[in-house]
């Protein structure tokens, strides 16, 4: 066994978010030199070894074995806990994309299941997931702007200020959901690529929407009612004076 040649330099991508360009993804890949890990979920440096079989090739005194690498097969050992994950073609097939896709935890109880389940089958069906996942998406959106269908609630979203980053991709999902159900089908084009897209885009709407909300909350009450209701008092007070000065 021999070490797998290394990865390209890590790509730090704009996230589209209100603080974008300053961290990766860090997405499980194959090669990758650092990422989170599957197994312990903390982001970590990953070590990789190659495998090897036996080949018979042919010598002037005849027949040997000689050890050949198999290229698109490596095990990855994370830094932080030690354990192995398995590779085959490029993808993680050991532990499952069940536990790949870790399920947010203020997720809806009544959209939980189209998340587990899609996380469940996202590499033996990509497009089977992403239709999952737009059923998730699209009932974790009427749940948190309370609205009844789909448009209404990014316009709702989109009011109580979301990043519009955020309500494009929700409108793409609308949009190439609704060809999916008039053309009797899943959506086609749908691959590994887009059922990431769609995990995270979840996963977004559930910290902005419901996990930030939450937060706020508990830094508001960990200040006090008494002293957050008298600072609101002098805010609203010196925005009075100032438009009377105008």
């Amino acid at each position: 066994m021999a070490n797998l040649p290394s990865s390209p330099p890590e790509e730090v991508r704009d996230s589209g978010l209100r603080n974008p360009g300053v961290l990766a993804e860090h997405k499980p890949e194959f090669n990758g030199k650092k990422f989170k890990c599957p197994r312990c979920s903390v982001v970590a440096a990953q070590s990789w070894t190659g495998i090897y079989k036996k080949t018979p090739q042919r010598t002037p005194n005849g027949y040997v074995a000689k050890d050949v690498m198999i290229s698109d097969l490596g095990l990855s050992t994370c830094d932080a806990c030690g354990a192995k994950c398995l590779w085959f073609e490029g993808q993680l097939v050991y532990p499952s994309q069940a536990i790949a896709h870790q399920v947010p935890e203020d997720l809806p109880a009544e959209v939980r299941k189209d998340f587990e389940e899609a996380a469940a089958i996202a590499g033996a069906s990509p497009r089977a997931a992403a239709a999952l996942l737009r059923m998730c998406i699209e009932g974790l959106c009427k749940k948190v702007a309370g609205k009844d269908k789909f448009e209404d609630a990014i316009v709702e979203l989109e009011r109580q200020g979301i990043p519009t980053p955020v309500t494009v991709a929700m409108d793409v999902v609308r949009l190439t959901g609704n060809e999916a159900l008039h053309g009797g089908r899943l959506y086609g084009s749908d691959d590994a690529k887009t059922v990431a897209t769609l995990f995270r885009l979840a996963s977004l709407i559930v910290s902005w929407a419901i996990t930030e909300k939450k937060e706020l909350q508990e830094l508001v009450s960990s200040i006090g009612p008494e002293k957050f209701a008298r600072i609101e008092e002098q805010r609203q007070k010196a925005a009075e004076k100032a438009s009377k000065t105008k």
